[in-house]
């Protein structure tokens, strides 16, 4: 018979605080941690994606933007009006030489050039680019809204939405970015008619940590998919299928270098970092945890089952990420 300790269940007589963790901290402290965490992995997961696209506007529109003034120098709508109207301008010239038979939307994009950050004129800015988006057939869930650039509140959104611009002006004859040359590479590999020949089977990881990646071999794509892999302790689930195909937790995927320094996994219609993917993705584990109780000594204490499911809580993702920043 299961008793209540055994289940992991405190007594009311132990007198646990409801307010407190079970490490007997306070859930507020916890929380605001947890937050923290969670802040910190976001970033380190969009920080790639932003890089390509900072390099990309820079390179396009002749202008000082990075990753550390990224939405300063966005937040008024402007830039992102001149690179609507630059692409327009293509579709124009597709139009005219014949590359593209299909009608135009007809949009009018008007913008102020002196708009100031935070004003009424920077939301209208970009309310009007938002608009344009939406003419040349961007879906509403790939537009971030005005506020999240204007008040920097949604950075994710913001980037999804460039990438998806980014995708519609290489329609039309503009350079991309790095990301958007990955996908094409990716998509022409699809299509491309091979002799069918019977797949190897697939090989699992080595069983041996693998090193930090130096300069000799910075390039070896499937060395740091192993390392990583190891790193967040999934090597046993990611089985190399070819060059840059892997099978990760039983769904294939496409892993490929951005600009030699990070690996992204293509994902649906964007892109996530490999670390990113793997702590999000790991399968249900089972971990035995003691509960601490109040009057007994520290060795002592209710031992309860903890299951880790795929979909896990906020918390747990945070608590893993700190753990695999010191492993680096």
């Amino acid at each position: 018979m299961t008793t209540v300790r055994e289940a992991g269940l405190s007594r009311p007589e132990a007198g646990l605080d409801p307010r407190m963790t079970a490490n007997g901290a306070p859930k507020e402290e916890e929380e605001c941690h947890v937050s923290q965490k969670l802040a910190v992995l976001q970033e380190e997961s969009l920080k790639p994606i932003k890089e390509d696209l900072a390099e990309w506007i820079a390179r396009t529109l002749g202008i000082d933007i990075t990753t550390d003034n990224f939405l300063e120098v966005l937040d008024n709508g402007v830039h992102l009006c001149n690179l609507a109207k630059l692409i327009q301008g293509k579709a124009e010239e597709c139009v005219q030489n014949g590359t593209y038979d299909e009608p135009l939307p007809r949009v009018s994009l008007k913008y102020r050039n002196n708009a100031t950050s935070g004003s009424w004129f920077a939301r209208d800015n970009t309310a009007n680019f938002l608009k344009w988006c939406k003419a040349y057939g961007m879906a509403d869930d790939q537009m971030f809204e005005t506020e999240y650039l204007v008040s920097h509140t949604g950075e994710k959104s913001v980037l999804m939405t460039i990438l998806e611009l980014a995708r519609i002006g290489y329609k039309f004859g503009l350079d991309p970015p790095n990301l958007i040359k990955m996908e094409k590479e990716i998509e022409k590999e699809e299509e491309e008619v091979v002799v069918e020949v019977k797949p190897p089977k697939p090989s699992g990881l080595d069983a041996e940590v693998i090193s930090i990646a130096t300069a000799e071999n910075v390039f070896d794509l499937d060395a740091e998919v192993r390392r990583i892999a190891f790193l967040c302790k999934c090597h046993d689930h990611v089985k190399k299928l070819g060059d840059g195909k892997y099978l990760i937790f039983g769904k294939v995927v496409q892993i490929r270098f951005l600009k030699n320094r990070h690996l992204m996994v293509r994902v649906g219609g964007g892109w996530d970092t490999l670390e990113n993917y793997l702590i999000h993705h790991r399968p249900v584990e089972v971990f035995e945890h003691k509960r601490l109780v109040v009057g007994e000594p520290h060795d002592i204490g209710n031992k309860y089952l903890y299951f880790k499911s795929k979909y896990r809580s906020h918390a747990q993702v945070a608590s893993e990420h700190n753990g695999h920043a010191h492993a680096h």
